[in-house]
């Protein structure tokens, strides 16, 4: 389970909105804290309206005032800060810029940079995007932990600085389909599960004809017959596949509920997030798109942009960064 938790801050206010998300994982399993500041090429003055940490002294100084506090709590808490291009190799610093970063290097690239050379195994951080390095993580986090990182993403999507102070996790969600590869969210879920004294909520989504992805809209116009029965089988297959691992998680005394359902995906993975109150999503992707890749085309993205709660990414293990 995660022993190191890495926090990037660029100090205001929506950034500061994981905290509370962090303090329960690292509190939940005994794992330590590194609150996180990469100093930017040409950094902009403020950010969301709030001065923004432009000198290595001053994200020093925001940095340790904000691991005090969290020590006070009888945290184990570490601050680290460093320049963007500090550390990563001719190529990354060469990298093209994601939009809205200023300066020769992706930001995004530095803190999985950072994340590995801090030994982190889970990286939390909000998703909220006008301007800065933040942006790029809003616009570009998803694509970034399929091509680049091997290290799971806890992420908040915080839109006002007025996050709740407290994070309490009873409830959640994983969405899944009936191949084992995904089995990764599955596990991880369980042994969070067991760790918050929270209830899982299974989920695998189905399409219907009308909303398969464009490529396999293609083939269900030229046959419609045998791609209705094929949706059909999976959704069979889906309803058995849920069936054992209830089974599982019954013989391990872990609470849960199942479903199968047909439609848009993320449209229904985030209302069954919704209903359920689940307070975290738990997701796998092996960051490959095709017909045979579950998280293909814009389902990842779509469910990190919508959802109210934090989401945990998770790579699959086997699955090369892409370059």
């Amino acid at each position: 389970m995660f022993r190191h938790v890495l926090v990037p801050l660029d100090g205001s206010q929506l950034a500061e909105a994981i905290l509370p998300v962090a303090q329960t994982f690292a509190r939940t399993l005994d794992a330590t804290i590194t609150l996180l500041h990469v100093v930017e090429p040409d950094a902009p003055t403020s950010v969301h309206g709030e001065p923004h940490l432009v000198s290595f002294a001053s994200a020093e100084s925001y940095l340790e005032n904000l691991a005090a506090q969290l020590r006070a709590k009888g945290l184990r808490v570490e601050v680290h800060v460093d320049h963007a291009t500090s550390g990563l190799d001719a190529s990354a610093r060469r990298a093209p810029i994601l939009p809205g970063v200023r300066g020769d290097v992706s930001v995004v690239d530095a803190i999985f940079q950072h994340g590995g050379e801090l030994s982190a195994d889970l990286i939390a951080l909000t998703s909220h995007g006008r301007s800065g390095w933040a942006q790029a993580v809003y616009g570009s986090i998803a694509q970034r932990v399929l091509q680049r990182g091997t290290i799971p993403v806890l992420m908040l999507n915080a839109e006002e600085p007025t996050a709740p102070q407290t994070y309490i996790c009873e409830k959640i969600l994983v969405p899944l389909d009936s191949t084992p590869i995904y089995e990764e969210a599955f596990e991880v879920a369980a042994q969070l599960a067991r760790a918050f004294h929270a209830g899982l909520e299974l989920v695998v989504v189905v399409p219907t004809t009308g909303t398969l992805s464009p490529e396999r809209a293609a083939t269900g116009t030229f046959l419609p017959t045998t791609t209705r029965a094929m949706l059909d089988l999976a959704q069979e297959n889906a309803t058995n596949y849920l069936k054992r691992k209830m089974e599982r998680l019954a013989a391990d005394d872990l609470p849960a509920r199942a479903q199968v359902l047909r439609g848009a995906i993320p449209t229904q993975i985030l209302a069954v997030a919704q209903q359920s109150g689940a307070q975290l999503i738990v997701m796998a992707t092996h960051g490959r798109a095709g017909l045979d890749a579950f998280w293909s085309g814009s389902v990842a993205p779509q469910v990190l942009a919508r959802a109210r709660m934090p989401v945990l990414l998770l790579r699959v293990k086997g699955a090369e960064p892409l370059r």
